[in-house]
């Protein structure tokens, strides 16, 4: 094994036991002490890997979004054969699955894109803290934040040139429409990692249900 490798190697690692104590504690009550201890190594041991507390976390950012635009290549390609609109509902599914059976990963897009929403697209940079100014993984994110829109997006616009949704809108609405309708899934789906409901007592199979059926309508009609 290489050094790139035995390198690549100890980063995964570490992201790993990250993605736990990130998940147990919470971003903010995380230390970089805290995951050292759990790996058995040094904070500088760490600290020679990832620059920051924050490069770290975008490193698990990044892991998820590279998950996430797998899963959805995988959906279009076992969906060939089938019209627009049943492969959006196909990709819609596969992210909820996605948010429930990675909860650390919804959570870390979910505050990397209320990052990017309050710095501008990470424009601003007096907003952006030197420890993400300095993020090799901040940076590899830009290049690949827009590719599990615009996976969609050109599904959508299948869908509209097969005739399977008959909306008049730009795709890029009915995708913003859609997206509008799974982000309180995320946002309120918390609750549903140990006990399948939800704060408000209803089942989570079911709201998914729902919450499904509502966006076909939508998109289709």
């Amino acid at each position: 094994m290489n050094k790139v490798d035995k390198r690549a190697l100890k980063e995964a690692n570490i992201i790993d036991v990250a993605e736990r104590v990130f998940s147990n504690r919470g971003y903010e009550n995380t230390k970089m002490e805290d995951i050292a201890f759990e790996l058995g190594i040094s904070k500088g041991t760490i600290y020679f890997y990832f620059n920051s507390k924050e490069n770290l976390y975008m490193a698990i950012t990044y892991r998820a979004y590279l998950k996430l635009i797998d899963l959805y290549e995988q959906v279009i390609e076992n969906s060939k054969g089938e019209n627009g609109l049943e492969t959006v509902m196909k990709i819609m599914r596969s992210f909820m699955d996605f948010s429930e059976q990675y909860y650390i990963y919804s959570e870390a897009m979910l505050n990397y894109f209320s990052f990017v929403r309050q710095t501008g697209h990470g424009k601003e940079l007096d907003k952006l803290t030197e420890g993400m100014r300095d993020s090799v993984y901040y940076q590899k994110l830009q290049e690949i934040q827009s590719t599990p829109i615009e996976l969609t997006v050109n599904e959508i616009q299948r869908g509209i040139a097969d005739g399977s949704i008959k909306k008049r809108e730009k795709p890029q609405v009915i995708y913003l429409n859609a997206w509008a309708l799974v982000i309180g899934f995320m946002k309120l789906n918390d609750t549903a990692v140990t006990n399948k409901q939800t704060i408000m007592k209803i089942n989570v199979k079911d709201w998914k249900e729902y919450i499904l059926k509502d966006a076909r309508n939508m998109i289709k009609n």
